[in-house]
């Protein structure tokens, strides 16, 4: 009969609780036993088990987690070679949550694998459902550009989040937001950049930027990119707003559609994960104009990618949240039921999605010349979405260990 949804919400709570245990364990544990075959040997464990459990750590959501347990008898296994090494608090928790997925194995299914064919059935894609979803997208760009006078034909984000040093209290972030075709029809909104960082007092305007310019790496700076913006962007500019933090621009004479690139350097307002109870690190991207393809790439160094696991969502609006509070198990009253696919990818592969469109792929270059950063130093996620919703908040976030 399969899984009902009051079921569906229990298990994956379940599996939450199952991944936040195995993050405790692992902070536990040397750092020679945070890889497969580390595990494998530091504990004697099956190796294939210890893939499971890892694949289990890093999973998406809690039912996901537990589609990538290995079976009781090896978890009981696994918690039994785990308890001279780990504090007994955290041996007890592990032990409860993993006696509630022995129960919930019996409760819910014939067996653990009848189990996991249920669970997997959730992520198995409707072919008439998700075309679906994208026609109710685009419905409501077309009908919110008719009703605003305004669009966007896509808005390219590129984040880095680095270390400014190991021990700095912040990270620095660095962002390129690109948005190429804006139309806007008389009478509607000016055309403005949004930010979260307060503007500072000496603050006049955006600052012109070339492909020869380069970050001053302890100043918060907003940059207009030259080569990737159309003509007169610059002369457009037209005041700033401090309270809502945004740039104001007027219309660009004889320019019904034009392209605008904007570059920020923020290296005070994200906490550093590895110096900082944060438990959560985000970058995020509002929809505040209707869109038509929204492509977001995040580059984050592979210091802070170790010790983090990655997620992605779409929220209402655009809610603000304390800096160093930030919990993904509290967003998800926020969350909407409309879930992009987040990928890794590499650089330097000629055939994934970035290196496939020229423009975007230089544009990377140029923020990474900007900060002067090696490509190799990071891990980097994209999320590619058609019809962006608008009004919505896209965000990838990393949940720290």
């Amino acid at each position: 009969m399969g899984l009902n949804q009051q079921t569906v919400s229990e298990l994956t709570r379940l599996g939450d609780r199952l991944k936040k245990n195995l993050n405790a364990i692992f902070a536990e544990l040397p750092v020679t036993a945070n890889t497969i075959n580390g595990l494998t040997n530091f504990l004697n464990y099956h190796r294939s088990n210890s893939q499971r459990v890892f694949n289990a750590k890093k999973a998406a959501t809690g039912d996901q987690v537990l589609l990538q347990l290995p079976g009781i008898k090896a978890l009981e296994e696994f918690i039994n070679k785990l308890q001279p090494h780990i504090s007994e608090s955290n041996h007890q928790q592990l032990s409860q949550a993993c006696h509630l997925f022995a129960e919930s194995i019996k409760t819910y299914a014939s067996s653990h694998a009848d189990l996991k064919r249920q669970l997997q059935k959730l992520h198995e894609p409707n072919t008439d459902e998700l075309p679906h979803q994208q026609d109710k997208r685009a419905q409501l760009y077309y009908a919110a550009k008719s009703l605003l006078g305004f669009s966007v034909e896509h808005v390219f984000c590129t984040y880095i989040l680095t270390l400014q040093k190991p021990d700095s209290d912040f990270l620095q972030e660095i962002a390129l937001i690109s948005k190429k075709s804006v139309k806007r029809q008389r009478g509607a909104p000016p055309f403005v950049q949004f930010y979260t960082h307060p503007h500072p007092s000496d603050f006049k305007k955006p600052k012109l930027l070339s492909k020869s310019s380069r970050i001053t790496p302890n100043e918060f700076t907003i940059g207009i990119a030259d080569e990737f913006s159309s003509e007169g962007l610059e002369q457009a500019y037209s005041s700033y707003s401090p309270s809502n933090s945004g740039i104001v621009f007027d219309d660009l004479p004889n320019a019904p559609v034009f392209d605008a690139t904007f570059i920020f350097n923020n290296p005070d307002e994200l906490v550093n994960p590895l110096t900082h109870q944060s438990q959560c690190s985000s970058t995020s991207i509002s929809i505040k104009n209707p869109t038509k393809r929204l492509t977001l790439l995040v580059l984050v160094d592979k210091a802070i990618d170790r010790s983090s696991n990655v997620n992605v969502g779409c929220y209402h609006g655009n809610q603000k949240v304390e800096e160093g509070k930030l919990n993904a198990s509290d967003m998800w009253t926020e969350r909407l039921p409309d879930f992009p696919e987040l990928s890794i990818i590499s650089l330097q592969n000629p055939h994934n999605l970035l290196n496939k469109d020229q423009q975007m792929q230089a544009k990377v270059k140029y923020l990474l010349d900007y900060a002067n950063l090696d490509a190799d130093r990071f891990v980097c996620y994209l999320m590619d979405v058609d019809y962006p919703i608008w009004s919505a908040t896209y965000r990838i976030y990393f949940e720290h260990s």
